[in-house]
C-alpha cells in the first residue's frame, strides 16, 4: 500500500455509504441521495479512491459495514467540493488508510445547506442495494 498525498487532486474521487439506519440520507421519491447524507457537525466522512478500482473501493465498503447495513455507496469528484469552497482532508485511520473528511472551508467544519445539495445533486450512485 503506498502512501497517499495528503493534497488531494480535483480528478480523485471520494466514496461515501448510505446507511440503511439513517433513513433520510435517501430522498424515496427521487431515489437518490438526499442532501443530508453531506451534513454532519464533525465532517463528513469519505473514502479516497487512492488509485483503487471501484470494486476494491465497493468491497471495502461492505467488509467495514456488512450489506445488511448499507443502503449504497456513491462517490463525487474532489473537484466539485473544491468548486463549493469544501476543504477536503486527509485523515488516514489505523484500520482505514483512504479515510478522509469534507469540511465546509473558511474554518467551518459543518457543510452549508447549499454546499450538502450541491453535493447531493453531484454525486454519482455506484451501487445500490435495497430497491
Amino acid at each position: 500500500m503506498s502512501f497517499l498525498n495528503p493534497k488531494i487532486d480535483e480528478n480523485e474521487f471520494l466514496y461515501r455509504a448510505i446507511k440503511k439506519s439513517i433513513p433520510n440520507q435517501w430522498d424515496i421519491e427521487k431515489n437518490r441521495p438526499s442532501s443530508a447524507l453531506f451534513k454532519d457537525s464533525k465532517g463528513v466522512s469519505v473514502d479516497r479512491d487512492g488509485n483503487r478500482n471501484k470494486r476494491e473501493i465497493v468491497t471495502s465498503f461492505l467488509e467495514r459495514f456488512g450489506l445488511t447495513e448499507l443502503k449504497a455507496i456513491v462517490n463525487i469528484r474532489a473537484g466539485h467540493c473544491y468548486e463549493k469552497d469544501c476543504s477536503i482532508l486527509y485523515r488516514p485511520l489505523d484500520d482505514n488508510p483512504f479515510h478522509a473528511e469534507i469540511h465546509n472551508g473558511n474554518g467551518k467544519v459543518e457543510l452549508t445547506k447549499g454546499q450538502a445539495r450541491f453535493l447531493a445533486k453531484n454525486c454519482t450512485i455506484v451501487e445500490q442495494y435495497d430497491l
